[in-house]
């Protein structure tokens, strides 16, 4: 009986010892887990943490080195425009040669224009940057020097039109110089009928005003022959006509470039009406094609610039390769007393 009870006593102390240590263990694996979790949660919080700084980086760098910031933002932004603009200009080339010019829209005429002129001041930046080192000192002088070392994909609003009103005194100063060219061919105009027309011309554009679009046009003919067609014109003639298309006087076949210039103001001329006209035109665009043809935008309201382009597309619609002359000396007849470019050049 006694070994009975012991032996009954032994068996339950070995099931309470067994379920004892079920708990300890059950115990040591919840705590596992909840040690586990805990670590888990420390790693997710840092790496919330880790990952929201990273968002945040470019607006600590912000703060901390604004100016620095500034510049690479300019570049950065800057640098994805070109590359975009380069490669529809390389899809314009391609475009063509398959359907010739005439197709192109304004945006893509205008394009063709600006990106030679673009690559041709920004090349040597770049080529000199790809030397080791030298980007220290090229990127701050491009910087400090956009105007000339950079293209307009990376200027600033402001920039761009400062170095608009810039670029557009220069052109303007070779107005007054090329009136008297006109004027002093008046002598030289055989037929007395047309004599007398362009003497009307003449006072008018000295008396402050600008002449009646039907008498511009009566005087085509003197721009066909003598005396004002690109093969009639005099040496100093010639010269302030490149002035005030930004033509550079040292450049190789003057004649040659001035008809090319004179041919795509037209092409610009017909898509833009073809496109819709002014109406279809955004401010921007409307801006820069004044400043193209010899107005200073600067001031002028919405609907005076839409009438002045109008006036211009009479003339174009009118001329040819043989009376392309007339629409490059359009900047005269149309915009000589324009209040907004006698501002700018003696402001």
């Amino acid at each position: 009986m006694h070994r009975l009870m012991h032996q009954r006593l032994l068996f339950q102390s070995k099931k309470t010892s067994s379920f004892t240590h079920i708990c300890m263990r059950y115990q040591a694996q919840v705590g596992k887990k909840v040690e586990k979790h805990k670590v888990s949660n420390i790693k997710q919080y840092w790496f919330d943490k880790y990952i929201n700084y990273i968002k945040n980086y470019e607006h600590v760098l912000e703060k901390n080195f604004p100016r620095t910031m500034h510049v690479y933002r300019i570049f950065s932004i800057g640098t994805k425009d070109f590359i975009q603009d380069v490669k529809q200009y390389i899809g314009i080339l391609k475009k063509q040669n398959i359907d010739g010019i005439g197709n192109l829209t304004v945006d893509e005429l205008q394009l063709t224009y600006t990106m030679p002129r673009d690559l041709k001041k920004i090349c040597p930046v770049l080529l000199i940057s790809a030397i080791p080192f030298t980007n220290y000192i090229i990127f701050p002088l491009a910087y400090y020097f956009p105007r000339h070392l950079l293209t307009s994909h990376y200027w600033t609003l402001q920039q761009k039109l400062d170095f608009m009103l810039v670029d557009q005194k220069k052109r303007l100063k070779h107005n007054r110089p090329l009136f008297r060219c006109m004027q002093a061919e008046l002598h030289n105009i055989k037929n007395s009928t047309l004599q007398i027309k362009w003497s009307g011309i003449i006072a008018c554009l000295g008396s402050g005003t600008h002449p009646n679009m039907n008498d511009i046009l009566a005087c085509s003919e003197l721009f066909v022959g003598q005396p004002f067609s690109l093969n009639s014109l005099k040496r100093k003639h010639l010269k302030e006509l490149l002035g005030i298309h930004d033509i550079s006087s040292w450049s190789l076949f003057k004649k040659k470039r001035l008809l090319e210039r004179g041919m795509l103001i037209k092409q610009m001329d017909q898509a833009i009406q073809r496109e819709g006209g002014t109406t279809t035109m955004s401010n921007n665009a409307i801006r820069w094609a004044l400043t193209f043809r010899g107005v200073n935008p600067a001031n002028m309201s919405l609907e005076s610039m839409k009438n002045w382009l109008e006036q211009w597309f009479i003339i174009s619609n009118t001329v040819n390769e043989n009376t392309i002359s007339l629409l490059l000396h359009s900047p005269i007849l149309l915009a000589y007393n324009h209040p907004t470019n006698w501002i700018l050049v003696y402001s």
